[in-house]
């Protein structure tokens, strides 16, 4: 919208909700690492760790969270 002239928005912020099976897509992997070298300092995920995941449920939500410490982690998300 800014680029169009249509909205000013510097002072937006973006969030993303996905589930931790969502997480397993490539696609969403791929946006993490690209926000990362777009600089977008505006977006936000929020993830729910529901346990369920394409292969079926889930046991240790800890396993999980560290799995995806280590996604943002190595793409140089804090």
């Amino acid at each position: 919208l800014e680029h169009r002239g249509l909205k000013d928005t510097s002072e937006q912020t973006v969030y993303a909700f996905l589930g931790d099976g969502e997480m397993d897509e490539p696609e969403s992997k791929g946006a993490i690492t690209i926000a990362t070298r777009e600089k977008l300092d505006n977006l936000v995920f929020v993830i729910n760790c529901n346990l369920q995941r394409l292969d079926g449920p889930v046991t240790g939500n800890g396993k999980i969270i560290n799995e995806l410490e280590g996604i943002f982690g190595g793409a140089g998300w804090n």
